[in-house]
Formats: C-alpha cells, structure tokens, sequence
C-alpha cells in the first residue's frame, strides 16, 4: 500500500463498532469509529477520512443519506456499506449514489470486508497515481 490509509467505522450498535475496529487491528489502517452519522460527519469533514464503512439504518441521519453527503463533500473517499436490513431498494441506492460495496449483518466472512476495504485502498492508489501524473504533465 502506498500510504497509511484512515478509516472511519460508522454504525448505532457499539458491538459491531468493536467488532469492525478488532477486524482491522494489525492493519494498516488508522481507524476511528463513530457511533451518530452525524458526528461522524462532522469527522468527515474536519479529519481526513479516506475509507468509510457505515451502517444504513441509524438515527437521524441515515447510511444512504451519509453515503449521498460524504459523495457530494469529496467523491474520492471511498463508502461501504453495512446493513442489518436487506432489501433491494436500500441495496440499489447505495450502489447508486456511489459505495464500492455493500454487505449483510451478520457478517459471514470478516475477510471479505477486509478485502473490499483493501480493493478500496487499492483504488485510492490508482486515483493518487493518477493526479500525481496530471500534476507532474501541468508543471511541465
């Protein structure tokens, strides 16, 4: 991986937040979790977050609507999302307005979640390599 990428876990249940953080300990990710989409926000805003996994259904502002906010905020920061209600219209919208991947509590397989985090990072590589190119051809 080509930096320290920081991941934030948003979800209402403090369970799955302590789940989620034990998957990733040893990673290389920095990982915060947040337990109020709101806040978590607010985080996005003021910290930089590269990678994202949030729940759908949570108080106040919910997972799809998140997912809309931090896309409109800056589109390169990469969604999952996470829910514990499936239905086909949650999933279609939250492909729709832009997660990389979506999975279903409770979580069968933890290693996918952390490769879909990893195709995430790998993804982050490309568009950096990418603007890091554009910038160099600009100077030039």
């Amino acid at each position: 991986m080509a930096r320290k990428y920081k991941l934030l876990i948003v979800d209402d249940s403090s369970s799955i937040l302590k789940t989620l953080a034990r998957a990733f300990a040893g990673t290389p990710y920095e990982v915060k979790t947040c337990d109020d989409s709101l806040k978590a926000y607010s985080m996005i805003e003021d910290e930089h977050f590269d990678i994202v996994i949030s729940d759908i259904m949570m108080p106040e502002l919910d997972g799809l609507s998140l997912l809309r906010k931090i896309k409109n905020y800056n589109g390169t920061i990469q969604v999952i999302m996470i829910t514990g209600y499936i239905t086909i219209n949650n999933t279609l919208n939250a492909f729709r307005y832009g997660a990389n991947d979506i999975f279903f509590k409770p979580f069968k397989d933890m290693g996918e979640i952390l490769a879909a985090v990893d195709a995430a990072a790998r993804k982050l590589n490309r568009i950096n390599e990418i603007l890091k190119m554009l910038a160099s051809e600009k100077g030039n």
